[in-house]
């Protein structure tokens, strides 16, 4: 059996099926090099990151959610959240 035969039966002879459907959503493209939709999963994962650093006492990994967080609300194009412990870093 030779590659075209594997790669048309699998695909059914449209390699880019899948790609083509996600391309009807439409998410807005940002200067970072990802789409708005990763950017606000991000988001949610930062400040949960974030909260748990918080609960557990752990200073270095808190600036470093504090900083994705407002690195992401920039390229959101969001208000900037104030955070202590970028205050004291400095």
């Amino acid at each position: 059996m030779t590659n075209d035969k594997i790669w048309k039966g699998k695909y059914k002879g449209e390699p880019f099926k899948y790609e083509k459907k996600a391309m009807r959503y439409n998410y807005r493209y940002l200067k970072s090099g990802y789409y708005e939709n990763q950017a606000w999963g991000a988001l949610h994962k930062a400040w949960l990151g974030y909260i748990i650093a918080c609960k557990n006492w752990e200073f270095n990994e808190k600036i470093e959610y504090a900083r994705r967080i407002r690195k992401l609300q920039r390229a959101l194009g969001l208000e900037l959240s104030d955070f202590e412990c970028l205050d004291w870093d400095n």
